[in-house]
């Protein structure tokens, strides 16, 4: 069986997904590698303009695979979570978007995951859970950093302290997910979603991508990347195709 599936969900959108139905797709070491080798194999493929991080039978992922981590030391400790890391990195420095479609479970290392897309998309029984406590282990897969950009920081600092799970309608009220749809919906939803997301003018998109990731800024620093970025968009060919678009009053065809 294939521990991850890739395909091609739709014109220029990749399918991502971990397939261990019996583990409800938490991560293993093996299942890690692989995602870091589709997720980079999609990014570098200029066929493809986007990709959606999806659900297999009916989980998105229920956290890191517990039996791979016993007999760990303080040394292949470290060595395990910067291989997680090489995963981090991959999908937050992604200039591509990236959406996730989440049924079920996205629990643990799961929702480090989908808070590390663009966007997520969240089914009505899914659910984003921060249980590290209750195993007694700490938050990883960048929660820390990615949480409370996404809910603010009180709110962070009371779930990752009550290790809570948060549902359906108040994951997407607290601002943990972008959009509530049907049981069984999310992944469809996740391919619209990424289609939209990548007509976008690409190198506009990626530089705001990146001017994103370094906020919170002060002022100057902000306004200077703001320069940085702006003057590579007046020069490129997105502006050009934009600007026709705009005046012969047309969606623009960014490529």
């Amino acid at each position: 069986m294939t521990i991850v599936i890739s395909e091609i969900a739709a014109p220029g959108i990749a399918r991502i997904a971990i397939n261990r139905p019996d583990k409800r797709n938490a991560v293993s070491p093996e299942a890690r590698n692989a995602l870091i080798e589709a997720v980079g194999a999609a990014l570098t493929d200029a066929s493809l303009r986007a990709i959606v991080i999806g659900s297999t039978a009916g989980h998105f992922c229920a956290g890191g695979d517990i039996d791979s981590m016993i007999d760990l030391d303080v040394a292949s400790g470290r060595t395990r979570m910067k291989d997680n890391h090489r995963l981090v990195r991959v999908l937050a420095e992604a200039e591509k978007p990236i959406v996730a479609g989440v049924e079920g479970f996205a629990m643990g290392a799961g929702a480090g995951m989908a808070l590390l897309c663009d966007s997520i998309v969240l089914a009505e029984s899914g659910a984003l859970g921060f249980p590290f406590f209750r195993i007694g282990l700490t938050p990883d897969y960048g929660i820390l950093y990615t949480l409370a950009r996404r809910v603010g920081g009180a709110r962070a600092r009371q779930i990752l302290l009550r290790a809570r799970t948060l549902k359906g309608r108040d994951a997407v009220d607290m601002g943990l997910a972008d959009e509530l749809v049907a049981d069984g919906g999310a992944e469809a939803r996740a391919i619209e979603l990424a289609r939209e997301l990548g007509d976008m003018p690409r190198h506009a998109f990626a530089l705001t991508k990146r001017h994103l990731a370094m906020e919170p800024q002060t002022l100057e620093a902000a306004l200077e990347m703001e320069t940085l970025s702006q003057s590579l968009a007046f020069v490129g060919d997105e502006l050009i195709e934009g600007r026709a678009a705009f005046l012969e009053k047309r969606k623009p065809k960014f490529r």
